[in-house]
């Protein structure tokens, strides 16, 4: 540049005709030190929510391929149908994965089905491990959901679960975000119910059409975090 911070490159005084020897202070791109994993209720209760989250998905994942951000998108759900009193099986689709995120053209992520049962403190803890076998900086996971954890033999302490995922998450140093999605009025159980699991760290979409318009300023508020550090 013609101003700004002075680099080190004084040879071009000599070489040349109009040197410029001044840089900007932050590079923006070359900051981004993180890795994002996108978490998706696919249960039953989906059923109205997910076409409209599908779109959400898009958008998320052209943000950060655009800024070039790895990041995985992963569906989970309980196969309750399958479950019996010592196992419950969990499911896991991932439809896109960190090692091919910036190249994918993110058509799988139309795959994703409401399905059963979610075990959202399990589904937590298994993408906290996921994330931290990354190298980058910040490791922030998102979890869309439209309500309270529910399996089998699970609503009892479902809620004190999934807190206790993510305060777990959060003390290994992972971002976790709870994104409540909602299709009218929000009552006031469950807007204190996401407060209760996520803290500051929830966000309310009142209608799911309007999620996008809520996602862009939560992935911008966290990159900008990212090149801050």
């Amino acid at each position: 540049l013609s101003f700004g911070r002075l680099g080190q490159k004084w040879t071009r005084l000599l070489t040349d005709e109009q040197p410029r020897l001044f840089y900007r202070k932050r590079l923006p791109g070359a900051a981004l030190d993180s890795a994002v994993l996108l978490l998706v209720d696919c249960s039953a209760s989906m059923h109205d929510k997910m076409e409209e989250t599908k779109k959400g998905m898009v958008l998320f994942h052209e943000t950060l391929v655009s800024l070039q951000v790895p990041h995985a998108v992963i569906g989970f759900w309980e196969d309750s149908a399958a479950a019996t009193a010592d196992d419950y099986p969990n499911c896991f689709q991932s439809v896109v994965d960190f090692p091919t995120s910036l190249t994918d053209d993110g058509v799988r992520m139309m795959t994703l089905q409401p399905q059963q049962d979610n075990r959202d403190g399990y589904a937590i803890r298994m993408m906290t491990n996921k994330l931290l076998e990354r190298m980058e900086k910040q490791k922030v996971l998102l979890v869309f959901s439209d309500g309270e954890p529910a399996a089998i033999d699970y609503p009892e302490h479902g809620i004190a679960d999934t807190y206790e995922a993510v305060a777990e998450a959060r003390r290994q140093g992972i971002i976790v975000i709870g994104i409540y999605l909602a299709t009218g009025d929000v009552d006031e159980h469950m807007r204190q119910m996401m407060v209760n699991l996520y803290g500051r760290y929830s966000v309310i979409v009142p209608d799911v059409a309007e999620l996008s318009a809520h996602l862009l300023p939560v992935l911008r508020n966290l990159l900008l975090e990212s090149i801050e550090r």
